[in-house]
C-alpha cells in the first residue's frame, strides 16, 4: 500500500468519526440551549399568571378562577395550573389537569404525566405578598422540546453532510499536492542509472530534506567505496602482473636449463620460481586482508586482551626473526596487559595490525636489530633501530603498493595501508616517524586513541 493511500485512508476515516463528535456536541449544545430558552419562558409566564391572581383569601375567589378556565385557550405542549395554600385546584387548562400537585418550595422538576414526560416549573406565591399563598405551576412537555432539537439538526445536516463531501475531496487534493515533491524525488532516483552517484537535487520541502541529505551521504559513501574497490582492482592487477611475468619467466628458464642438461641453472631457476611463489602468496593474503579491511566489517566487538593479541601476532613473524638475527622485546605499562591501550574491537583483525607492523619492521631493519613493541596507557608503538626512512618516503607511507626506492626485502606495499584502516575502523590514528636521536635511529609507527 502506498504513503498516499494510507494517509487517505486514515483521513477519510478520521474526518467522518470527527464529523460524528461535532455533530454529537452540537446536538447536546442545541438541546441545552432550547431547555434554557423554554426555561426562561416558563418562569416568566408563572410570574405573570402569580401577579394576575387575585388579592384576599383564595377560598373567596375559587369561583371566578374556575370559571375563568374554560375561556383559556387551550396549548398542546404547554400547560398552566394553579392551588390554593391548602392544595386545592384553584385553576388549570386542559392540558394541566393531570398535572401533580406542587412541591413545598419553587423550582424545576421533571414529571411524568400519563405517557407523557413534562418540564414543570413551580412558583409559590411569598408571604406578605398580595398573592400570598397561591401556588402556579406551567408545564411543557419534553416531547415537544426534542422535536424542535430534532428539527434543528435534520435542518442543518444536509449542508453539513455537504461539507463533509467536500472536505473529503478537499483533503484527496491535498494530499495529492502535498506528496507530488515525493513522487518527483521517487521519479528522479527511479531514472537513474546504476552507477549515476550524483547527490540528489534539494527537495524543496523541508520534512524531505533530512531524507535526501541521508541519502546523498549514503551515496558519497557508496560512491567512495565503489572507487576504493576499482582503485584495488587496478592496483592489484598492475601488481600481480609482475610477479605473473617473473613467474613465467622462470619456467621457461627452467625448462630451457633442464632440455639442455644444465642441472644448476635448472635449480636456481626452480629456487627462484619457489621465491616468486611465495611473494605472490604473500601479496594474495595482504590483498585479501585488505578487502576485509576495506569492507569496515568487525565479526567480533569484545574488549580486547593486548597479550594474546601480541602472541597471535608474533608466532608467524618468529621465523623470520630467527632468519635474521632479530630480536622482538614487548614492553608492557606498569600493571601489565590488563592497563594497555583499552580498546574495544576485534582481536584477530588487531593481531593482523601487529603482525604488519612486526613484518615490516623486521624485513627493512638491518639483520640483528632490535625491536620494541611498547604498549602504553593511551598508545601502541613499534620501533626499530634500523636507519629509517626519508622525509618524501614518510609522507608517502601508507600509499597502497608504494615501496621506498632501494629497498631489496620482497613486500607488497599494503603493510601499512591494512594498518591505517584496520586503525580507522578502531577508532586509532596512526602516525609514522623517525626515532629521535638521542633515543637511536630507526622508525617509529604509533598507534593512539582518533
Amino acid at each position: 500500500m502506498t504513503l498516499q493511500r494510507r494517509l487517505l485512508r486514515l483521513m477519510l476515516i478520521g474526518a467522518p468519526v470527527a464529523w460524528l463528535l461535532a455533530a454529537g456536541l452540537a446536538a447536546l449544545s442545541a438541546r441545552h440551549e432550547i431547555d434554557e430558552m423554554f426555561d426562561a419562558q416558563q418562569v416568566r409566564l408563572a410570574q405573570q399568571v402569580l401577579s394576575l391572581l387575585p388579592a384576599g383569601n383564595p377560598q373567596d375567589v375559587a369561583a371566578s378562577a374556575s370559571s375563568a378556565s374554560p375561556g383559556v385557550q387551550q396549548l398542546e405542549d404547554l400547560a398552566i395550573t394553579v392551588w390554593s395554600a391548602d392544595g386545592v385546584l384553584r385553576f388549570s387548562d386542559q392540558a394541566g389537569a393531570n398535572l401533580p400537585p406542587p412541591p413545598d418550595r419553587d423550582g424545576f422538576a421533571d414529571v411524568r404525566a400519563g405517557s407523557a414526560q413534562w418540564r414543570m416549573y413551580y412558583l409559590i406565591g411569598a408571604p406578605g405578598a398580595r398573592n400570598a399563598g397561591w401556588r402556579v405551576a406551567v408545564g411543557q412537555r419534553l416531547k415537544g422540546r426534542r422535536e424542535l432539537t430534532l428539527g434543528l439538526l435534520l435542518a442543518q445536516a444536509g449542508s453539513w453532510l455537504g461539507l463533509l463531501a467536500l472536505l473529503g475531496v478537499l483533503m484527496t487534493l491535498a494530499l495529492r499536492h502535498a506528496l507530488q515533491p515525493m513522487r518527483s524525488l521517487a521519479d528522479s532516483v527511479r531514472a537513474r542509472s546504476a552507477d549515476d552517484l550524483r547527490p540528489l537535487p534539494p527537495a524543496g520541502v523541508t520534512d524531505l530534506q533530512p531524507l535526501v541529505d541521508s541519502t546523498n551521504q549514503l551515496l558519497a559513501r557508496v560512491k567512495a567505496a565503489l572507487e576504493h574497490e576499482r582503485r584495488l582492482t587496478a592496483d592489484a592487477a598492475h601488481e600481480l602482473r609482475t610477479p605473473l611475468a617473473a613467474l613465467r619467466a622462470q619456467v621457461d628458464a627452467a625448462d630451457a636449463a633442464r632440455r639442455a642438461g644444465d642441472a644448476a641453472t635448472e635449480d636456481h631457476a626452480r629456487e627462484q620460481l619457489r621465491v616468486g611463489t611465495e611473494r605472490l602468496s604473500h601479496l594474495v593474503d595482504q590483498l585479501l586482508t585488505l578487502a576485509r579491511a576495506e569492507s569496515g566489517q568487525m565479526h567480533r566487538h569484545e574488549p580486547v586482551d593486548w597479550s594474546r593479541v601480541v602472541a597471535d601476532a608474533l608466532s608467524p613473524c618468529l621465523p623470520l626473526a630467527d632468519a635474521r638475527g632479530s630480536e622482538i622485546e614487548v614492553l608492557w605499562p606498569v600493571g601489565g596487559a590488563a592497563t594497555a591501550l583499552p580498546v574495544t574491537g576485534d582481536p584477530p583483525l588487531l593481531a593482523t595490525l601487529l603482525r604488519n607492523l612486526i613484518d615490516n619492521a623486521l624485513r627493512y631493519a638491518p639483520p640483528r636489530s632490535q625491536l620494541r613493541v611498547r604498549f602504553t596507557e593511551d598508545s601502541l608503538a613499534v620501533e626499530d633501530n634500523g636507519p629509517g626512512v626519508s622525509p618524501e618516503a614518510l609522507a608517502r607511507l601508507g600509499d597502497r603498493f608504494y615501496r621506498p626506492a632501494g629497498q631489496s626485502a620482497s613486500g607488497s606495499g599494503l603493510g601499512v595501508s591494512i594498518v591505517r584502516r584496520i586503525a580507522e575502523l578502531h577508532g586509532l590514528t596512526v602516525r609514522a616517524s623517525n626515532r629521535p636521536a638521542g633515543e637511536g635511529a630507526g622508525l617509529r609507527v604509533e598507534l593512539r586513541r582518533a
